[in-house]
Parts: C-alpha cells; sequence; structure tokens
C-alpha cells in the first residue's frame, strides 16, 4: 500500500535531490527506499504511478524538471527553509492535492502545530484562509530581507527572520514575516523550523 509518508518522503526527494531527500525522510521520521540515489522508477512508486507492465513511473512533467540544488537537512538555513516552502506551495497540487501545504506542515515546529491544532489535516484547514491562502499557486515571491540569527538561550534555539513579497493570482501584493527557530531536541534537533508566518499589516495589528 502506499502512504501518505512515502508520498511525502518522494516529494522530499524530488524538490531537494534525492540523496537529501533520504536523509530529510530519516530527519522527519518517514520511511525510505533504504538506498541512495533514489531512482525515478522509486519516486514513481512512492507516488503512485505505474506504467502499463506494473512497473513504476514517473511522469514526463518530473522527469524534464531540472534538479534542483541539493542540502542535507543540517545544512539548510533559515532562508532556505523558507524558499523550500514557497517554492512548494507555488505548485501546491503538484504532484497532489497540497503537496505544498504539506512541505509547509513538515518544516513547523511542534510549538507551531500546536497553535493550528496539531494534525496535518488542521493545518491544511487553516492553509486554506484568505490570508495564508494566498501565498497558494502566487505568481511569484521575492525575499525582501534576511534578519540576523538571534542566538539561542538555555530555554529555546537561535531564532531569524525571513520577510517574504508574494504576488497572488488576484490582488494586491502582500509581505508575509516568517520566523523560524532552530530545533533543539531531537529527532529534529539541529533544524530550523517555521516558528510562525504572519502577514504584515496582522503584525503591525498586534503591536499597536
Amino acid at each position: 500500500m502506499i502512504t501518505m509518508a512515502s508520498r511525502r518522503m518522494a516529494i522530499y526527494a524530488f524538490f531537494t535531490g534525492c540523496d537529501t531527500g533520504l536523509r530529510l525522510a530519516t530527519a522527519f521520521q518517514l520511511p525510505s527506499f533504504g538506498k541512495a540515489p533514489c531512482t525515478s522508477s522509486q519516486i514513481g512508486l512512492a507516488l503512485g504511478g505505474q506504467d502499463e507492465s506494473g512497473e513504476p513511473t514517473i511522469s514526463p512533467k518530473m522527469s524534464q524538471t531540472p534538479a534542483p540544488t541539493v542540502f542535507s537537512p543540517s545544512d539548510m538555513n533559515a532562508q532556505q527553509v523558507v524558499t523550500t516552502c514557497m517554492d512548494a506551495m507555488l505548485r501546491n497540487d503538484f504532484p497532489y492535492e497540497n503537496a505544498g501545504f504539506e512541505t509547509c506542515f513538515d518544516f513547523s515546529s511542534d510549538r507551531c502545530r500546536a497553535a493550528l491544532g496539531g494534525s496535518l489535516e488542521e493545518f491544511i484547514t487553516y492553509a486554506h484562509n484568505p490570508t495564508f491562502g494566498s501565498m497558494k499557486n502566487a505568481l511569484e515571491y521575492s525575499i525582501l530581507n534576511v534578519g540576523p540569527i538571534i542566538s539561542g538561550s538555555n530555554t529555546r534555539g537561535a531564532m531569524q527572520t525571513v520577510l517574504v513579497r508574494v504576488t497572488p493570482q488576484k490582488g494586491d501584493n502582500r509581505t508575509f514575516l516568517w520566523t523560524l527557530q532552530q530545533e533543539r531536541r531531537p529527532p529534529r534537533q539541529g533544524l530550523w523550523l517555521v516558528l510562525e508566518c504572519i502577514y504584515v499589516e496582522n503584525a503591525f495589528e498586534l503591536t499597536e
């Protein structure tokens, strides 16, 4: 049976490079194929595709897409996590529905997940709200500013902010402030994870 976890592992393998996809699968406690690098047939198997002979396949669209730069989880800085999430949301329903929002969920901290209900299903429901949902299938985005790294303390990991301008399919540009924190506890120890993502106008409202 093709599980959702194995489908998600294949997405990591595709978007971040096959070998890194396996390391990400391990970091996020997802199943792996047990060897690297992945083949297009293995990714096709995880995505549930088969040809007439029953062999796993990969779609032409995926096979023609240039391989992105490969990062291991420990190599990914805060900005790279944000761009990974944004790139996934630009094609939110590729290769299956809400794959982009799943990427955001997987890079979210436990605190962020808990604030939005805890489960992937509740996260996706939240992500479809008019504000956050404007990043779904957006036309483009740009990084406006990357804040300095704030050193960790005895109670939390290091923190950093990334300011992103998004051009949604409809309406004016929107600006979002992503706050990331370096996880201190296993199994994701050392990884930069999303603590919160706030629409800038809402952030100003909170300080008034």
